[in-house]
């Protein structure tokens, strides 16, 4: 059961896997950002598309959305896992989904991050979920708080210690190794309503080549995904920011407040002024 709306974590091994152990597949998709970590399961892992074995990979990061599919196959002697989950508004650090693409590269809209650690990671890690896990499971006053400050630095922490260039397992091709560069270069640039050529050419790659591997890896054209970017941020900002739509439009790479206000519209069915005061709403 969730104690808070915006936070969950548990350990595997408190449920009976004995009664799992090469049954069927278990299959879960949520709106929530997740972290799983483990070792010690012989297990295959499929998020999206793309499978791998847990026994090669400790820690996850997985976005909202995203399809997980465990397969057990068997358990080694010394195991451990966990598996926690949150929401943005959970954060003192963010405030929408976009706040966590936009400030954690492990965490990506269409491709995974999945890393294996050594010794002195797994132990930095683990403690770290101990910590969280033993205020969640705890009645104390501002549990909450303290697991939201101990998130915060896990998240902060994993930024700094991950090689996200090397160490993202799922990327087995050359399409997703490109899908993963063409979403983080997304995420840095400032003025995003930018044409295809200009990120290819960030990629040092060809447009054709571009959209070949985005369309391959995810299914989607490379404007999609430059729109669930641009959308995500336009969101975030009208939110949040006491610049002007012209302005926010502007700063997004529109040079017409028109084109921006179409362009929003087209892809949310509401004006931007529209999603602004139902976003004051709520």
């Amino acid at each position: 059961m969730l104690k808070s709306k915006g936070f969950y974590i548990a350990k595997f091994e408190d449920y009976d896997y004995d009664q799992i152990i090469g049954n069927s597949e278990i299959t879960y998709a949520h709106d929530y950002f997740e972290i799983s970590f483990s070792m010690g399961y012989d297990a295959n892992v499929s998020i999206n598309e793309n499978t791998t074995n847990a026994l090669d990979y400790n820690l996850s990061f997985v976005s909202p959305g995203q399809i997980v599919t465990w397969e057990l196959n068997d358990v080694q002697p010394e195991t451990m896992s966990y598996i926690m989950l949150f929401k943005p508004e959970f954060l003192p650090i963010a405030i929408d989904v976009f706040n966590i693409y936009e400030n954690f590269p492990y965490f990506n809209n269409n491709t995974i991050s999945s890393f294996q650690l050594n010794d002195k990671q797994i132990k930095k890690f683990v403690s770290l979920f101990k910590k969280i896990k033993k205020e969640y499971n705890s009645n104390l006053d501002g549990n909450f708080e303290v697991i939201k400050a101990y998130l915060s630095i896990f998240l902060i922490k994993a930024k700094r210690e991950l090689e996200f260039s090397k160490g993202v397992s799922y990327l087995k091709s050359r399409s997703q190794e490109i899908t993963y560069n063409f979403e983080n270069v997304i995420k840095k640039t400032k003025h995003k309503h930018k044409p295809i050529k200009y990120y290819a050419e960030k990629l040092n790659i060809s447009t054709i080549y571009l959209s070949e591997c985005i369309k391959k890896t995810t299914g989607k054209t490379a404007k999609q995904v430059i729109n669930e970017y641009l959308v995500l941020e336009a969101k975030s900002m009208l939110k949040q920011s006491t610049n002007s739509i012209a302005e926010i439009g502007f700063l997004l790479g529109f040079d017409d407040n028109s084109n921006f206000v179409k362009y929003f519209k087209k892809q949310t069915d509401l004006t931007p002024r529209q999603y602004k005061n139902l976003s004051n709403k709520t």
